[in-house]
């Protein structure tokens, strides 16, 4: 086995034409001509310059390629195109540069499908700025399909060759008859067919002619082309829409999902902040302090800093070295809110550690026990005295009248500690 070849991904669509005429026999055209289309110039009944092109046969058969329908288009100068296909299909890439040939030519394309475009023909049949269906004709779209031999790389790279060759077809019914890719990929991988009227409700044509008496020479023609068909060729699954099952519904395109929306940023209260202050500084009996603590925590890591608002651009001028930058008002008061949380949670008093049992020891240990607090009422008789002490000493002594002879000394009356505990109990109800 050769490997000089060029492999699926490199190869120039001419190569890959080739290919895919050497894989398959041709069909024998209808009337003994080597040829599948016909192109000619002409003028209608108006006199104004009409081009004519039939696709009657198998696309790119005969060793007759899309090369020379787009030579022999060129020479086409005319304001009106009439395509007429009758075709079952061919070459993907002969089918494509048609196609993308009469969509690049300035004349406006009517395309009539006069029995069947199936496969690649269909493709071409996009081309038209209208297209008409003639009554009883079909269309037939699938994925692409081919003949490949060599190792199991080489057959997985056709294999993905074919199916980007598919994804490029459904691109252009998409385009052509809306929808999406893949919806008309499903259809493409059912081998769907179509009736004149069920094409045109798909979108895949604009309206079905009304019925015309053929001429002898047309019907004759007809029969030729439909006995020369042989669609075993194709390997396709049925042979016609009659064989084939109803195309299923269009259905409707789903609208994309809505992006979540996105909460606006809260934006700082100062009153609302400042109600929150003050109802942590007073709070209710028996919260806990530990929450108290984290919760003021908490909301000065996390509240917002204002948006700086938009003020219009100026010049930049160079501040004085001696002079202070202006500080935002509002920004000082969201630092001061701020420090005055981190201050209370500081300050907030921890939660009383609980005693837990000490373990015992294999062996004895010399624990420490410290002496019991004093009472509180002596902590605050204490208390008392010192600030008293301290009042005492700092008041100016009063000024004593000079009086003969020595003063008397007068006894310091010692202080009643049961009144004087009785006056603190007192003075705090």
């Amino acid at each position: 086995m050769s490997h000089t070849r060029p492999s699926w991904n490199t190869a120039t669509p001419e190569v890959l034409a080739e290919r895919g005429r050497a894989a398959r026999p041709a069909l024998p055209a209808p009337d003994g001509e080597q040829t599948w289309y016909r192109i000619t110039n002409s003028l209608d009944e108006g006199g104004t310059p009409v081009g004519s092109i039939s696709i009657y046969g198998d696309i790119g058969s005969w060793g007759i390629t899309a090369a020379s329908f787009v030579e022999e288009l060129k020479a086409i100068d005319a304001s009106e195109l009439r395509v007429n296909i009758s075709s079952p299909g061919g070459e993907v890439f002969d089918g494509l540069a048609i196609h993308n040939a009469l969509r690049s030519h300035r004349a406006t394309v009517m395309v009539q499908v006069d029995s069947l475009a199936a496969s690649i023909a269909s493709v071409i049949a996009m081309a038209g700025d209208r297209i008409v269906m003639s009554p009883h004709s079909q269309m037939m779209i699938h994925d692409a399909q081919g003949v490949a031999c060599g190792s199991p790389e080489e057959m997985r790279e056709y294999a993905d060759f074919l199916d980007r060759q598919s994804e490029n077809i459904a691109a252009v019914y998409a385009e052509r008859a809306g929808g999406t890719k893949l919806q008309w990929r499903k259809r493409m991988q059912a081998e769907t067919w179509y009736f004149a009227d069920e094409a045109v409700a798909a979108g895949l044509a604009d309206e079905v002619a009304n019925p015309q008496r053929m001429t002898p020479e047309e019907e004759e023609q007809a029969r030729a082309i439909a006995a020369a068909w042989d669609l075993s060729v194709y390997n396709y699954a049925h042979t016609s829409r009659e064989e084939a099952p109803a195309p299923p519904p269009v259905e409707p395109e789903t609208p994309p999902a809505a992006e979540p929306a996105v909460a606006a940023p809260v934006a700082f209260d100062p009153d609302a902040f400042r109600a929150a202050t003050a109802a942590a500084l007073d709070p209710m009996p028996g919260y806990q302090p530990d929450h108290l603590r984290s919760l003021m925590a908490g909301l000065a890591g996390d509240a917002p800093a204002p948006e700086a608002p938009a003020r219009p651009e100026t010049p930049y001028v160079p501040r004085p070295a001696d002079q202070a930058p202006e500080a935002d008002p509002e920004t000082v008061a969201v630092g001061w809110f701020r420090s005055l949380f981190d201050g209370l949670a500081a300050d907030a008093p921890a939660v009383p550690a609980t005693e837990r049992p000490t373990p015992v020891a294999e062996a004895p240990q010399i624990v420490h026990v410290p002496e019991p607090p004093p009472p509180a009422g002596e902590v605050a008789v204490g208390y008392m005295r010192t600030l008293m002490a301290n009042a005492a000493q700092d008041l100016a002594a009063p000024e004593q009248a000079a009086a003969p002879g020595p003063t008397p000394v007068e006894p310091v009356p010692a202080i009643d500690r049961i009144a004087f505990e009785r006056s603190l109990r007192e003075a705090r109800f």
